[in-house]
């Protein structure tokens, strides 16, 4: 079988993760290419082959309608060449020309659908409406694509995990001689890391232990100013980009996301995989559909600082809690492992793609 994915770029993100582990294990058996608009810096792995149609993103509204023209022909074009069997598309960027290009696209959604890009809000309705199917990548982020955008083309595959990657990747030693606490994601606004840095500098756990924020983006010199401020300059550490994050969970105390908002974080699958417990916020998508509390994590009230500091007290001062959370979480992750999640995913697909109508 020919399959394509079609995303904006291969950098730091959780549909870009999905892609990555989605292609790499879909290429065992079958013929797949990963279709970018932009191929610079790319930060994950992929299976098949790749191909960059050279159409990065623009800045104004203009540009960006013209954009997706372009990509829309773009695509057509390939798809006409190479007639794929299946066409998966993650995030709009990729999603909206992709259906107009053809109307067998599988569009995926990866943020809660109430917090997405502005400019796509008004178009997503009529575009996915026509898209093979729509799917969400958590339970209430579908029921939200019903009701806020009524669409009746819609379905739930969560993200995944590659439990024999991670089995693997977590035996590596991190060398560091104080206990830690983990937290990674992009450094913009929406991750939270200014929520959990002023949290932990409230802790009375923060004499004994360390925070790592594993990632790189735009609120790094914020985040160092803060941290600078409330004089963590020695307990919080921002690590950028490491090679391998599985074993910062595999070594870590536990696991704390702060997010504001999430589709289906698959940073909190990959911290349980490595039988690391975690905390995280209950935001509207996606947390509450991994965490389950008080067995493989605490769940908490969202952008809540207070219960956020009281949790990583609890936590660290509690050794026979974490080591309960601890036994739980791999258990509690293996209906998410790559090789179920990618079985869902082939069976959705429509029998043809070929000769599909553009809009």
């Amino acid at each position: 079988m020919k399959i394509a994915f079609i995303l904006h770029s291969l950098k730091s993100g959780g549909a870009e993760r999905a892609v990555s582990n989605l292609s790499l294990e879909m290429q065992k058996d079958h013929e797949v290419s990963v279709i970018l608009f932009d191929s610079a810096d790319v930060g994950y792995e992929y299976g098949g082959r790749l191909l960059d149609l050279k159409s990065p993103s623009k800045s104004n509204s203009f540009s960006k309608t013209i954009n997706l023209i372009k990509r829309a022909y773009l695509l057509k074009k390939l798809y006409k060449k190479e007639k794929y069997d299946a066409i998966f598309s993650f995030m709009e960027a990729a999603g909206f020309p992709s259906v107009l290009a053809n109307k067998n696209t599988i569009v995926s959604v990866h943020d809660n659908p109430e917090d997405l890009p502005s400019i796509y809000i008004p178009f997503l309705p009529f575009i996915y409406s026509f898209a093979f199917k729509t799917v969400a990548c958590s339970l209430a982020g579908e029921k939200k694509l019903k009701k806020n955008y009524h669409l009746n083309n819609t379905t739930t595959i969560f993200n995944s995990v590659d439990l024999e990657t991670a089995k693997q990747k977590s035996k590596e030693t991190i060398h560091y001689d104080r206990p830690f606490i983990l937290a990674a994601g992009r450094l913009d606004r929406q991750k939270g890391f200014d929520i959990l840095i002023n949290a932990f500098s409230k802790c009375e756990s923060n004499t004994e232990l360390d925070l790592f924020i594993l990632g790189e983006g735009e609120e790094r010199l914020s985040l160092e100013k803060l941290i600078k401020e409330l004089g963590l300059e020695d307990r919080v550490f921002l690590k950028g980009q490491v090679k391998n994050p599985y074993a910062y969970y595999a070594a870590a105390e536990f696991f704390v996301l702060s997010s504001r908002h999430e589709g289906f974080p698959n940073i909190l699958i990959e911290a349980l995989s490595c039988e690391c417990p975690c905390i995280s916020f209950a935001c509207e998508t996606g947390p509450d559909e991994i965490i389950i509390p008080y067995e493989n994590g605490l769940l908490l009230e969202p952008e809540n600082e207070i219960e956020l500091y009281k949790a990583i007290d609890q936590l660290h001062f509690n050794p026979s809690l974490r080591y309960k959370l601890k036994l739980n979480t791999l258990p509690s992750i293996q209906h998410l492992d790559i090789d179920r999640i990618s079985d869902q995913w082939l069976k959705i697909i429509p029998k043809k793609t070929e000769g599909a109508e553009s809009i």
